[in-house]
């Protein structure tokens, strides 16, 4: 079995989702958790096992919760000869569709579906092998069932070279009869050891327990000496811890003392600073109210300056403009004459077009008229028309049935001879007949028949039953054929294919006739080409009376197209001219105005620099009336030595506090206070310990104890005998079971062999040269062994038991699915508890087996399985 390809639609959290699958090798499908990656493997189990009617949880559980609609599910599977594309929807609108392309193509919906792909299923697809190579997410990834899949019975007999062989006999029943009395089937000790076992162990724990209680008194009463003797060290402990938090708390007294000192300074020399500043901010305003007053005399005399410079550039600019609008006059006037030359060689020119439209339309017009009239005949032939190609089919298989009948009537009838020996008259079924001597009749008799010599003799000769019948059956084609015929107006089937004729070609006739109407009209009617036309006629009338005779029209069409031509040109050449003077006079007249503006502008600019002068010689004066210059430089240098004063005083106080060393003294007072807390924890402590070892010696004592350790001796020695008897004959038994047994096994090793080794082949790759298994009948690993340690599959990690039971699956996938066999290998979000190096070493496992079957890994984790070498990676939208 192979999955080429399964898409989801609606499915829990799925919207649209389609992923496809190689023939063989390893497709490695990545997505983020609830994009649909575990879903896949859910769908295809689920679209092969339930109906699109069912009821069930699990079905339920695939509906999407944000909107009311059915999920589906559709794949493309190969299995055996089969190869199909089967879909269903659950829920809303539920659906099964089914599409086989091979071998035979067919098409099925319904339970009918379902029942085929079941069918399928059960030809070509071993369940109980496609269930064991699937590794299903949250399940615990244990080791495939394979014992009862028959195509890998088959694959591995085959590989085995023949069937293999067993051995069993009476012999054996009593060696297993034997083992059962100390063993289990399993292979455990059974009841009566376990109870003897449980026995000595129990005397055991009494003993060690006894022996244990008297050891635990001995070493209570060794730990209260020595508590009572480590007491007074940790008092001394104690006393000095507190000695030396008093000496450090009373250095940190003088570093606060200090820091306050140092507060206070500190205070005092940002107020200097400010006043410092508020001076430097005064001196500094000064200085720019009289660098502005500076530069807005400078500026006012460079405006004064400019204006002047720029008075004979203006009046050259107002003369330019007058020339370029002299000359934009003439240019426009030139152009409105060309215009009135090219409006008429236009009108010339579309003068004769309309004499050329007025033919067309008038063309049009007569083979409409014409397609009208053909359209209408036909209309009529099939409006009357009664027989159609039907008819003539069903009349000609009514004649081939009168044939048929009368050729069958004709066969099987009697035929009566009558011979005239002189010359007479008969009458035959009531006709007359006159015969000359020695002519002869011959009548076929298909119905009761009768011949009568008037007078002299009469004969009635009855038709045989068969004969009525086909009689009977010929009456009934010909009547079936008449009531044909009549339906469609018609004698006999010459006339009714004649009448087909006569409609195929009205038909043809009819579509011809549309064609053209169509092709002429096109979205016109009769009635507008009519109107077009006489429109045509009349404007072509009125133009050729209005037109003056001068210049004269041109002689056709072609040479009013090239006097139009010409008139373009020179309006062009007009134009041209006009758009270039257009341009020098746009330009002329925007120097002018740019002009005139710069002038305004620069006016404008002079008043106001002469106003921004005054008002800033006026802040100035003011400025020096409320503080002189004078004054102003007297605060600045009264701020700036009070400031240097305190900022030395300060550096002074930080001096002295630094050199107290203040982060060195807190960190040894914190210290000093948590080793005294230690101090007096570890006292309460050794006195808590004292108390609980006193408590526990008093309670327990020593009475009896050494009395109850010998008697448990004594009862453990002899159970423990016991035991080792009954265990040497339990494994006497197990000796001579498993020797025999291996003798039995040994033709079921050779049958387990191929599968041995294909699983040691793909576990070397991971684990190494020396990895080797041992496998049970039920094709189970029970033991690995690696670098000589051989270990069962319990005692191994869980990655490692992972890790055993993916290479189970892939040795078996790789044996069974040649040439299309088996089924994948289905994995979803495995290898957990693999390392990054046993991982590396999956990858390449994987990629081998993928050579010879198909492999799907799901995971939300890329990583996992980056070491794939030959995957396709399929990357599910977020």
């Amino acid at each position: 079995m192979r999955i080429h390809r399964v898409r989801l639609t609606n499915y829990r959290g799925v919207s649209d989702c389609t992923v496809e699958f190689p023939d063989n090798g390893v497709t490695v499908v990545e997505g983020d958790n609830e994009v649909g990656k575990t879903s896949i493997a859910e769908a295809v189990n689920l679209i092969l096992s339930e109906l699109d009617s069912s009821g069930k949880q699990r079905v339920k559980a695939i509906r999407p919760v944000h909107r009311d609609v059915g999920p589906e599910v559709e794949v493309e599977i190969s299995s055996g000869q089969y190869r199909f594309t089967y879909s269903k929807r659950w829920y809303r609108d539920k659906e099964t569709k089914l599409e086989v392309t091979a071998p035979a193509r067919e098409q099925l919906t319904g339970r009918q579906a379902h029942d085929r792909v079941e069918g399928i299923l059960e030809d070509t697809l071993d369940r109980a092998l496609w269930k064991a190579l699937a590794v299903v997410q949250g399940a615990k990834l244990g080791q495939p069932e394979l014992s009862g899949t028959g195509s890998l019975a088959r694959a591995l007999d085959t590989a085995a070279g023949g069937g293999a062989a067993s051995t069993d006999d009476d012999l054996w029943e009593r060696i297993c009869d034997e083992r059962l009395k100390y063993w289990t089937p399993g292979g455990g000790e059974n009841k009566e050891r376990k109870t003897l076992a449980e026995n000595v162990a129990k005397a055991k724990t009494k003993h060690d327990e006894l022996r244990d209680r008297l050891q635990a008194i001995d070493e209570d009463a060794n730990k209260l000496d020595r508590l009572v003797a480590g007491k007074p060290a940790l008092l001394d402990h104690h006393t000095e811890a507190e000695q030396n938090e008093a000496d450090l708390s009373e250095q940190w007294d003088k570093i606060e003392s200090l820091r306050s000192q140092v507060d206070l300074l500190t205070a005092s020399s940002e107020a200097a600073e400010a006043k410092q500043n508020e001076a430097v901010n005064k001196d500094s305003a000064r200085k720019e109210r009289l660098d502005e007053v500076a530069a807005l005399r400078k500026h006012f005399d460079d405006l004064k300056d400019e204006l002047e410079q720029a008075a004979p550039a203006l009046a050259s600019a107002e003369e330019r403009n007058q020339e370029t609008e002299a000359a934009l006059s003439r240019v426009k006037a030139d152009c409105d004459i060309a215009r009135v030359a090219l409006d008429r060689a236009r009108n010339d020119r579309d003068y004769y077009r309309n004499l050329i439209e007025k033919a067309q339309l008038s063309e049009r017009h007569e083979r409409v008229i014409s397609a009208r009239e053909g359209l209408k005949a036909a209309e009529q032939i099939l409006d009357s028309a009664q027989v159609d190609d039907d008819l003539v089919d069903e009349i000609e298989q009514a004649t081939l049935k009168v044939a048929g009948a009368e050729a069958a009537l004709s066969a099987s009838a009697a035929v009566v001879e009558t011979t005239a020996i002189s010359a007479l008259r008969v009458e035959i079924d009531g006709e007359v007949v006159n015969l000359a001597a020695r002519d002869s009749l011959q009548t076929p008799v298909t119905d009761d028949w009768q011949l009568r010599v008037p007078d002299v003799v009469q004969v009635r000769v009855e038709a045989a039953s068969r004969s009525s019948q086909l009689s009977a059956e010929l009456q009934s084609a010909k009547e079936h054929r008449d009531r044909l015929c009549a339906k469609g107006g018609v004698a006999n089937l010459a006339e009714a294919r004649q009448k087909s004729d006569e409609r195929k070609e009205a038909e043809r006739s009819k579509k011809s006739a549309l064609v053209i109407i169509k092709q002429d009209l096109r979205d016109l009617t009769v009635e507008d080409l009519d109107q077009k036309v006489d429109g045509l006629t009349r404007r072509i009338a009125a133009y050729s009376e209005d037109r003056g005779a001068e210049p004269p029209l041109p002689g056709d069409f072609e040479t009013a197209k090239k006097v139009v031509s010409e008139a373009q040109k020179t309006l062009d050449v007009c134009e041209k001219k006009l758009e270039r003077c257009q341009q020098e006079d746009s330009l002329a007249r925007e120097a002018r105005n740019e002009a005139q503006r710069n002038d305004a502008v620069n006016l404008e600019k002079l008043k106001n620099a002469e106003s921004a002068l005054a008002q800033a010689n006026e802040k100035l004066e003011e400025d020096r009336r409320t503080q002189p210059d004078n004054a102003l430089a007297e605060a600045l240098a009264f701020a700036q030595s009070k400031s240097r004063e305190a900022t030395d005083a300060l550096k002074q106080a930080k001096e002295n506090l630094q050199a107290q060393d203040p982060d060195t003294i807190k960190t040894k007072r914190d210290n000093v206070r948590d080793v005294v807390t230690r101090a007096v924890e570890a006292l309460k402590d050794n006195q808590q310990r004292q108390f609980e070892l006193r408590g526990r010696l008093d309670a327990q004592g020593q009475s009896g104890l050494h009395t109850q350790l010998n008697e448990a001796t004594s009862d453990y020695e002899h159970l423990f005998s016991d035991k080792q008897r009954t265990d040497a004959r339990a494994e006497a038994a197990k000796f001579l079971y498993e020797t025999f047994d291996e003798h039995r096994q040994s033709a079921h090793k050779r049958y387990i062999e191929p599968f041995k080794d294909q699983i040691e082949s793909l576990g070397r790759i991971v684990f190494g040269a020396t990895f080797e298994v041992e496998l049970d009948t039920d094709l189970r690993v029970t033991r690995r062994t690696l670098d000589g340690v051989t270990l069962d599959t319990e005692q191994l990690s869980v990655g490692a038991r992972e890790q055993i039971a993916v290479i189970c699956r892939l040795a078996c996938a790789a044996i069974v699915s040649p040439n299309g066999g088996g089924a994948p290998v289905m994995i979803d979000d495995a290898l957990g508890w693999s390392d990054p190096q046993r991982l590396k070493a999956m990858g390449a496992a994987i990629a081998a087996a993928g050579k010879h079957c198909q492999v799907i890994v799901l995971t939300c984790t890329p990583g996992r399985y980056a070491q794939v070498g030959n995957a396709k990676v399929v990357h599910l939208p977020t």
